[in-house]
């Protein structure tokens, strides 16, 4: 991709974040990144295009940030790497953002969501059968219904009322998701396992 073109996605997507799409016009565009407008639309033809571009980094960045190297770790290794990035990444969570996206480009929305899905989807699911064959969790557990519930639970938390904005940015909460989830799949060795890591992370306050 061309330098420059990633260079103004990339900046773009830190105003987006900042002050929602919506009240982003191409002209604030041009005038934050300091080009001319005719620059502006040698890159990108619309605003429409300059958008799906911009979420399109946003989750390629994510997708890149929750990658685990996971034939170094087992199971519930993996499970205590996903939490620590999630910590990290909901830092940079912006409702107004994600408000926007959803209300006036409903087709992109859409699209990220479905591929957003299918992530979590695979990630729980190989994680339970790897899990399951490490010896630390419930060998009676469908991994596809496990994966569904808890794909349910994070929409759930993110899109109901029940949480403030502050409740759902905050790590105390991601640390409640993490042990409901975990206790209802692991067995003995893997609780105990868990919740070694899980005090160690506490501890050192990460």
């Amino acid at each position: 991709m061309d330098e420059k073109r990633q260079e103004i996605i990339e900046k773009v997507r830190d105003l987006y974040k900042n002050y929602g799409i919506k009240s982003v016009t191409m002209d604030d565009v041009a005038h934050k990144l300091a080009i001319s407008k005719k620059t502006l639309y040698q890159y990108f033809r619309d605003k429409d295009e300059l958008v799906k571009s911009v979420v399109e980094c946003d989750f390629e960045k994510k997708k890149l940030d929750m990658k685990v190297d996971s034939p170094k770790l087992n199971a519930i290794e993996e499970v205590v790497q996903y939490y620590k990035m999630q910590i990290e990444m909901i830092k940079d969570h912006k409702p107004s953002f994600i408000y926007d996206l959803k209300k006036y480009y409903p087709d992109i929305f859409a699209n990220v969501q479905k591929r957003m899905r299918e992530r979590i989807m695979n990630n729980t699911r190989n994680n339970i059968v790897k899990g399951i064959k490490e010896g630390f969790y419930r060998n009676n557990i469908d991994e596809e219904i496990i994966a569904k519930l808890n794909l349910m639970r994070i929409e759930g938390i993110m899109n109901g009322e029940f949480f403030t904005q502050e409740e759902m940015v905050s790590e105390k909460l991601m640390t409640e998701i993490y042990k409901y989830h975990m206790y209802a799949i692991v067995n003995k060795t893997g609780r105990a396992l868990f919740e070694k890591h899980l005090s160690d992370i506490t501890n050192n306050e990460i």
